[in-house]
Protein backbone atom coordinates (compact mmCIF):
# COMPACT_ATOMS: atom_id res chain seq x y z
CA UNK A 1 0.00 0.00 0.00
CA UNK A 2 1.07 3.42 -0.77
CA UNK A 3 1.97 6.07 2.00
CA UNK A 4 -0.52 8.66 1.33
CA UNK A 5 1.25 12.11 1.60
CA UNK A 6 -0.22 14.71 4.30
CA UNK A 7 -1.41 17.93 2.01
CA UNK A 8 -0.71 21.23 3.43
CA UNK A 9 -2.56 24.57 3.29
CA UNK A 10 0.88 25.74 1.46
CA UNK A 11 0.17 22.91 -1.54
CA UNK A 12 -3.26 24.36 -1.99
CA UNK A 13 -1.79 27.41 -2.48
CA UNK A 14 0.42 26.69 -4.71
CA UNK A 15 -2.02 24.31 -6.95
CA UNK A 16 -3.85 27.61 -7.34
CA UNK A 17 -0.72 29.61 -7.84
CA UNK A 18 -0.43 27.10 -11.08
CA UNK A 19 -4.27 27.58 -12.07
CA UNK A 20 -4.07 31.58 -11.67
CA UNK A 21 -0.92 31.28 -13.61
CA UNK A 22 -2.29 29.02 -16.83
CA UNK A 23 -5.38 31.54 -16.97
CA UNK A 24 -5.73 34.84 -17.70
CA UNK A 25 -3.29 37.65 -17.51
CA UNK A 26 -6.17 39.73 -15.88
CA UNK A 27 -6.22 37.20 -12.86
CA UNK A 28 -2.30 37.45 -11.91
CA UNK A 29 -3.12 39.96 -9.14
CA UNK A 30 -5.03 37.38 -7.16
CA UNK A 31 -2.68 34.26 -7.87
CA UNK A 32 -1.95 34.37 -4.08
CA UNK A 33 -5.42 36.20 -2.66
CA UNK A 34 -6.98 33.39 -0.10
CA UNK A 35 -10.50 34.43 0.09
CA UNK A 36 -11.35 31.91 3.09
CA UNK A 37 -8.07 30.65 4.70
CA UNK A 38 -10.26 28.81 7.27
CA UNK A 39 -12.04 27.12 4.52
CA UNK A 40 -8.78 25.88 2.83
CA UNK A 41 -7.08 24.73 6.34
CA UNK A 42 -10.48 22.22 6.94
CA UNK A 43 -10.44 21.09 3.22
CA UNK A 44 -6.63 19.86 3.87
CA UNK A 45 -7.15 18.48 7.18
CA UNK A 46 -10.34 17.04 5.67
CA UNK A 47 -8.30 15.29 2.97
CA UNK A 48 -5.71 14.37 5.19
CA UNK A 49 -8.06 11.94 6.73
CA UNK A 50 -9.02 9.87 3.70
CA UNK A 51 -6.72 7.24 2.47
CA UNK A 52 -8.47 6.08 -0.67
CA UNK A 53 -7.54 7.78 -3.66
CA UNK A 54 -10.99 8.32 -5.58
CA UNK A 55 -12.38 9.82 -2.48
CA UNK A 56 -9.59 11.48 -2.09
CA UNK A 57 -9.65 12.91 -5.27
CA UNK A 58 -14.15 13.38 -5.15
CA UNK A 59 -13.37 15.50 -1.46
CA UNK A 60 -10.94 17.82 -2.73
CA UNK A 61 -12.45 18.24 -6.15
CA UNK A 62 -15.81 19.13 -4.31
CA UNK A 63 -14.68 20.96 -1.11
CA UNK A 64 -12.76 23.64 -2.83
CA UNK A 65 -14.70 23.94 -6.50
CA UNK A 66 -17.97 24.79 -3.80
CA UNK A 67 -16.36 26.42 -0.85
CA UNK A 68 -14.23 28.37 -2.68
CA UNK A 69 -11.70 28.98 -0.64
CA UNK A 70 -9.46 31.63 -3.32
CA UNK A 71 -11.17 35.08 -5.39
CA UNK A 72 -10.41 33.02 -8.49
CA UNK A 73 -9.33 29.83 -10.14
CA UNK A 74 -11.48 27.40 -7.72
CA UNK A 75 -12.02 24.93 -10.68
CA UNK A 76 -9.17 24.98 -11.98
CA UNK A 77 -7.17 24.43 -8.62
CA UNK A 78 -9.99 21.78 -7.32
CA UNK A 79 -9.04 19.97 -10.70
CA UNK A 80 -5.29 20.25 -10.31
CA UNK A 81 -5.65 18.88 -6.42
CA UNK A 82 -7.82 16.13 -7.31
CA UNK A 83 -4.96 15.09 -10.16
CA UNK A 84 -2.42 15.13 -7.63
CA UNK A 85 -4.35 13.34 -5.20
CA UNK A 86 -4.84 10.73 -7.81
CA UNK A 87 -1.10 10.84 -9.19
CA UNK A 88 0.27 9.54 -5.56
CA UNK A 89 -1.44 6.36 -6.46
CA UNK A 90 -0.46 6.09 -9.57
CA UNK A 91 -3.57 6.87 -11.64
CA UNK A 92 -4.74 10.25 -13.12
CA UNK A 93 -8.13 11.49 -14.96
CA UNK A 94 -8.14 10.98 -18.37
CA UNK A 95 -8.78 14.03 -20.91
CA UNK A 96 -12.35 14.44 -22.26
CA UNK A 97 -14.14 16.79 -24.08
CA UNK A 98 -16.28 17.00 -20.98
CA UNK A 99 -14.40 17.01 -18.29
CA UNK A 100 -14.18 21.00 -17.63
CA UNK A 101 -18.35 20.70 -18.06
CA UNK A 102 -18.73 18.21 -15.12
CA UNK A 103 -15.87 20.34 -12.88
CA UNK A 104 -18.36 23.36 -13.25
CA UNK A 105 -21.74 21.05 -12.87
CA UNK A 106 -19.35 19.93 -9.05
CA UNK A 107 -19.06 23.53 -8.41
CA UNK A 108 -22.80 24.46 -9.34
CA UNK A 109 -23.56 21.28 -7.29
CA UNK A 110 -25.76 20.03 -10.01
CA UNK A 111 -23.38 16.81 -9.69
CA UNK A 112 -23.47 16.22 -6.03
CA UNK A 113 -21.26 14.99 -3.93
CA UNK A 114 -22.21 11.23 -3.59
CA UNK A 115 -21.86 11.36 -7.58
CA UNK A 116 -18.39 12.47 -7.98
CA UNK A 117 -16.51 8.84 -7.13
CA UNK A 118 -18.58 6.93 -9.48
CA UNK A 119 -18.45 9.71 -12.05
CA UNK A 120 -14.40 9.15 -11.14
CA UNK A 121 -14.64 5.57 -11.99
CA UNK A 122 -15.33 6.03 -14.81
CA UNK A 123 -12.78 8.93 -16.34
CA UNK A 124 -9.78 7.51 -13.82
CA UNK A 125 -6.53 5.54 -15.79
CA UNK A 126 -3.58 4.54 -14.60
CA UNK A 127 -0.44 6.04 -15.41
CA UNK A 128 1.87 4.18 -17.88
Amino acid sequence: MRRVEYISVSDRKKFHRHAIDAGSIDEVSLRDAVRDEGALFFIAEGANGITDPLERAAFLLHRIAVRHPFYEGNKRTALLAAEDALTQFGYCIKESPELNQKVRDIASEVLEEGEIVPWLKTVVIPIH
